[in-house]
């Protein structure tokens, strides 16, 4: 049987393949983490599900990169900065989708989306990833605007961090 557990820290993990229903709270020596990049989680992990809550302020454009199980992303009603719409996770605005989740098949995309991340669409399979590119030019055509690739949020990595393989939501 297939259980889940939960890691809160303004992040919700669904992971799936343990057995029985945890709480746990994620605890770094630092502060909370309000930043998330490619550090934040272990890469190819059994992550299927990510919950962003209200505290989050900043993901970096390469966050989600090789999290191969990934369906689907969420966000929290009162997170000043993102928005999720069919599982995918978008700005606050809806005008640029940050990331479509490798594992998903299929999911609507805006007509107010006319910008995409670099890495938006990595490890997608080809045929989605056109069908998404495709939708997202014609909502740019629509508006009369231009179809972006843009590195969204991309800021300096926190020279703070410990670059020792621990990846603190994960581990």
């Amino acid at each position: 049987m297939k259980k889940t557990v939960f890691i809160v820290l303004s992040i919700l993990f669904l992971i799936s393949g343990i057995t029985g229903l945890y709480e746990a709270r994620a605890e770094t020596d630092g502060p909370a983490l309000t930043i998330l990049d490619n550090h934040s989680m272990r890469p190819n992990n059994n992550v299927t599900g990510i919950h962003i809550g209200e505290g989050v302020e900043s993901i970096a454009s390469d966050t989600f990169r090789n999290q191969i199980n990934l369906k689907y992303i969420e966000v929290a009603a009162g997170n000043p900065y993102f928005s999720s719409f069919s599982y995918c996770l978008y700005d606050k605005d809806m005008t640029t989708l940050i990331c479509f989740p490798q594992a998903l098949d299929k999911a609507e995309i805006p007509g107010s989306v006319t910008k995409i991340n670099q890495f938006a669409l990595y490890g997608v399979e080809p045929e989605i990833k056109e069908a998404v590119k495709e939708a997202i030019k014609e909502n740019a055509a629509k508006r009369g605007t231009e179809f972006e690739y843009i590195r969204y949020n991309a800021f300096p990595y926190n020279k703070e961090w410990p670059w020792n393989c621990e990846y603190p939501l994960t581990n």
